[in-house]
């Protein structure tokens, strides 16, 4: 019995996170296969597709948008700061020495409290983050950080927070006067609501003799392979390995 295959989503561009979903659909409509026959599985279906118009105006949106491809590369840079900031504390996690200990406790209490702020909304992540690095730099803290010597790392994160709401504002009141899609927030729950209906076909597929989930189990890998080796040729570099949709 195959698995579903592993598939690192946020690895894949917006764009290409819709085809994902849009494939599946045209596979399925091809396939002969009855979305009807389960009721539990129409449910997740119907919920999945009735976001994909939506999606795909968020999508619109961006292209319309010159500077949206900058706006994304400003939030992944400000996520990599954060990790940036995270990871800073790990080598003092057994610390020998007191002070370290109480500094290394203190400020993963402290940022743990913002554990998952990159899936909010981009104007909910750069308030929080606002405040992240403002109690970082309070007095409650600053003895903590310089401890650990982790100041470096709330600056890059200030910066890079600054920079992309300097930009994201622009182009906010821009597009003002338009319908606005948040895609970060469409995205997440485009991307849990799939996951369900994944991992649902995964598992009947395994306890079922039906060959009815077997083979939609088979349709959902064909796409999740496809972009898994879009994801590795990124990588690598080798876009050979990726033959067409």
């Amino acid at each position: 019995m195959k698995n579903l295959i592993s598939l690192d989503h946020a690895k894949l561009h917006h764009a290409e996170f819709g085809q994902l979903i849009v494939r599946f659909f045209e596979d399925f409509g091809i396939s002969g296969l009855d979305q009807n026959a389960d009721p539990d599985f129409k449910k997740l279906f119907d919920v999945l597709q009735a976001q994909i118009p939506t999606y795909n105006n968020a999508l619109n949106q961006i292209r319309a948008n010159e500077e949206s491809q900058k706006i994304a590369e400003l939030d992944q840079e400000r996520d990599a700061d954060l990790q940036s900031l995270r990871d800073g504390l790990k080598p003092y996690k057994n610390a020998k020495t007191q002070a370290e200990k109480d500094a290394y406790n203190a400020l993963k209490i402290l940022i743990n409290e913002y554990k998952g702020v990159e899936d909010d909304t981009y104007e909910e992540e750069t308030n929080k983050l606002n405040s992240l690095v403002n109690r970082l730099l309070s007095s409650d803290y600053s003895s903590h950080v310089a401890t650990l010597g982790i100041v470096k790392f709330i600056n890059h994160l200030a910066d890079s927070n600054t920079a992309f709401n300097d930009l994201f504002s622009h182009r906010s009141y821009e597009v003002s006067q338009k319908v606005s899609y948040d895609v970060k927030t469409l995205r997440k729950n485009l991307r849990e609501d799939y996951n369900t209906m994944t991992n649902y076909i995964s598992t009947l597929a395994h306890v079922k003799e039906d060959s009815y989930y077997k083979d939609i189990l088979t349709i959902i890998n064909n796409g999740r392979n496809y972009f898994s080796n879009v994801v590795v040729s990124r990588r690598t570099g080798n876009k050979n390995n990726v033959e067409k949709p």
